[in-house]
């Protein structure tokens, strides 16, 4: 989601006035970002020890489900990260398990557990799953569970993209809550099962208090009224209340607009800082592959097993799982398989590919590398139509040392589906300049041998 998308969504966040049209826009706003997503919203009630009132969209309605899941029917690794229960907290003479402390994470709960948070999700089949808590304050006010038939649906960016969104309704909730002077959950008046007769009087004694609120807010509202009348009636006889009034109303506007300036620098912020993370951890990555290529070369390698342990490497480290490393024949013109993995075998001892037609013989004969995100950007190379791939992207690269062409590196089928990127393609120059500089010694050596 970009900061103008984060924008309008923060805006209509913070316009709306009650509870569940803070909630009804935040899940919407979820599936807007991801349309494989199904989000649930749980709220904590504190008495209970629980969590009440699961909130989720229907066809694009609010639907909400008066169950009560108490948190020590959760899975024992959710109620430790999320809850952190390192000691008993006693509220109203009950024990709760809510901490601080464990408010700011999340977690992705495996399969296996999907039978103990079957009321909590939409799906009853998911392949990905994660919990976040919704925290304001030192408060749980509820948690936040996003399920979706797709795996590793919340791996990388996607989680990042939410955690703005996540903070943003978080404030909305604890605004409205505040302003309607009731908890964020209210006890379900139905159960699975009859309720004791202790939580029966306790729900009466409840329903009591909550008619008497009521009646101190209708009261109150009244006295709100009466001052707002009287102070109209002050303001058209004095033109300073009015003055005064211009100058609040200027204030709180100021205000206002330095919390959306405020809400989006931090947002800019917190983005720049995810992609600077990305990119180091990008880089780390590539310099312990060349660490590892180099501790490999480091080792004698016959130049008969050299491009089986360069195919291997590849799919090992690189994370696919088609690789395949195409050599010059002895007359130069023609490139064909060395060593393969994810090909037919029968195909691949078939294949003959000139310099300078197709996509491998296009690499070779202008010695560049050629890295492709999607089928449109390289319309006019023709690629194999081979069936076996699981996405448009690959990585060609050739292998160059001296001038002197060693082979043709070619990535595809990334075992996640996903694309590859420019992080990918800077590690597989350097990996195959690395090995370049060993297939070719190696060449070199034997072609000296024989004319000896």
């Amino acid at each position: 989601m970009s900061r103008f998308d984060l924008r309008d969504v923060s805006e209509r966040l913070t316009k709306s006035r009650s509870v569940e049209s803070v909630i009804s826009e935040f899940l919407r706003s979820l599936h807007a970002m991801r349309s494989d997503w199904s989000a649930t919203l749980a709220f904590y009630e504190v008495s209970q020890d629980a969590l009440v009132d699961v909130y989720e969209l229907d066809r694009g309605r609010l639907v909400r489900r008066n169950i009560i899941v108490p948190v020590e029917q959760l899975p024992h690794t959710l109620v430790r990260k999320v809850f952190h229960s390192t000691a008993p907290i006693h509220q109203n003479g009950r024990e709760t398990t809510f901490s601080a402390g464990g408010s700011t994470t999340h977690y992705m709960p495996p399969r296996s557990e999907a039978s103990d948070l079957m009321a909590l999700t939409v799906l009853t089949e998911w392949e990905s799953c994660v919990c976040m808590p919704l925290s304001y304050q030192d408060d749980l006010i509820a948690m936040l569970v996003l399920a979706s038939p797709r795996k590793n649906a919340f791996a990388g960016k996607a989680l990042a993209e939410v955690i703005p969104l996540k903070s943003i309704a978080t404030v909305a909730l604890a605004q409205n809550l505040y302003r309607s002077s009731r908890r964020p959950v209210r006890t379900a008046a139905e159960t699975v099962e009859p309720p004791p007769d202790d939580l029966r009087h306790e729900a009466a004694d409840l329903r009591e208090q909550s008619l008497q609120l009521d009646q101190e807010n209708r009261d109150r509202a009244a006295q709100i009224e009466d001052l707002l009348g009287r102070i109209e009636t002050l303001d058209r006889s004095s033109s300073n209340y009015k003055d005064e009034l211009e100058r609040v109303k200027l204030a709180v506007g100021a205000m206002e607009q330095t919390s959306e300036s405020t809400v989006e620098v931090l947002t800019e912020a917190y983005q720049r800082l995810q992609s600077t993370q990305w990119t180091l951890e990008e880089l780390e990555g590539t310099l312990a592959a060349i660490k590892d290529v180099f501790q490999l070369l480091s080792e004698e390698v016959s130049q008969d097993y050299l491009p089986e342990v360069i195919v291997e490497w590849f799919c090992a480290h690189q994370d696919v799982s088609r690789c395949s490393l195409l050599v010059p024949d002895a007359s130069g013109a023609t490139l064909q398989v060395a060593s393969h993995r994810g090909i037919d075998p029968a195909v691949a001892g078939r294949v003959r590919v000139r310099v300078g037609q197709g996509v491998a013989g296009w690499v070779a004969a202008h010695r560049k590398p050629l890295y492709v995100r999607v089928s449109s950007d390289a319309k006019s190379l023709a690629r194999s139509p081979d069936g076996t791939y699981n996405s448009d992207s690959f990585i060609v690269v050739p292998m160059v040392h001296n001038g002197r062409l060693s082979g043709v590196l070619n990535l595809s089928n990334r075992n996640d589906g996903q694309g590859f990127t420019q992080a990918d393609l800077d590690r597989a120059m350097l990996v195959a300049s690395a090995f370049a500089v060993a297939f070719g010694g190696q060449q070199v050596a034997r072609q000296s041998a024989a004319w000896s």
